[in-house]
């Protein structure tokens, strides 16, 4: 909340330099307030993003793999967690740590599948949320 106010803040402050350099009033203080791209999930963060992932498949060639993870909440790792009468829908923490540890362990036992076939020039990916709340990874390799 602290990080928005700021860049609200900042932006008050820019339109009124503005406004008061071209000798006209700020009239509406409550003007859209556009967030940079420093700040994660803004839009100008997710064109960078876009925009590196596509500049790396046309220097590096196209993906050869696309894997895609998702999350069970049947997993004994998550089901072990819960307290009795709890629902994995109730601690969406622990699903989220689970899910994170076993992506690790798959980016692991990717890396140690093509040993001698060939390296691995670039891994894209991405990490969704579905509708009903749990994770889920899409993969370029």
């Amino acid at each position: 909340e602290s990080r928005l106010a700021y860049i609200r803040a900042g932006q008050l402050a820019a339109r009124r330099e503005d406004a008061a350099l071209m000798g006209t009033d700020v009239s509406c203080e409550s003007e859209n307030v556009f967030l940079p791209a420093s700040f994660l999930g803004s839009n100008a963060w997710c064109s960078e993003q876009i925009a590196d992932a596509l500049t790396i498949a046309a220097n590096c060639g196209v993906p050869t793999f696309f894997v895609t993870m998702t999350c069970n909440p049947d997993w004994p790792e998550i089901r072990a967690k819960l307290r009795p009468g709890q629902e994995w829908q109730d601690a969406p923490l622990v699903v989220a740590r689970v899910f994170k540890q076993k992506l690790n362990a798959l980016f692991k036992a990717l890396k140690t599948m093509f040993p001698n076939a060939g390296r691995v020039v670039y891994r894209l990916f991405a990490v969704e949320f579905q509708k009903r709340g749990l994770p889920h990874c899409h993969i370029l390799i």
